[in-house]
């Protein structure tokens, strides 16, 4: 089964409905561009394949799949955008409503994609991150120097007399 599905990921049920417990295989290919873009500072850069197999047993999809695709998020430290290409298999299960003839995939296959992610992605090894007081990125500007902040920072106390 092959599907292109604008803004989500969707799969045919009909035929693993009419052949319980058949391994049947999956293939889905979703264009970047209409992935949900509600993963905050998460982008798809390129189309999503799911390839794999499933089967249906009593009211249940069961899914065994390989998912691809390129993700671009900013550096933890530089705000630079990254690409990550991700490559996972999964397995899942996903409930059958009676009378259905597609299932919506997109909640699980974006789930398993940012749970994939490095929590603290970085650009590069030796990634030097933005000045602390202007904010500009010491990578570009590896020679950098800032007024320094004051050597006797203002407290509570002083604000209150």
């Amino acid at each position: 089964m092959w599907r292109s599905v604008y803004d989500m990921i969707t799969i045919s049920v009909e035929d693993f409905i009419d052949h319980p417990g058949k391994h049947l295989p999956i293939a889905i290919r979703v264009d970047a561009g209409s992935v949900p873009a509600s993963q905050g500072d998460v982008s798809v850069v390129e189309d999503v394949t799911i390839s794999g197999e499933g089967f249906v047993q009593l009211d249940t999809l069961y899914v065994e799949a390989r998912i691809r695709t390129t993700i671009e998020r900013p550096c933890s430290r530089c705000l630079a955008p990254v690409r990550v290409p991700i490559d996972i298999h999964e397995a899942f299960e996903v409930a059958v409503p009676v009378g259905s003839v597609a299932i919506d995939l997109s909640s699980q296959i974006m789930g398993f994609i940012l749970a994939s992610l490095d929590p603290r992605l970085l650009c590069r090894a030796d990634c030097r991150g933005l000045c602390s007081i202007c904010g500009a990125d010491l990578n570009e500007h590896p020679d950098h120097t800032c007024r320094e902040a004051d050597a006797d920072p203002p407290k509570l106390g002083d604000y209150l007399r």
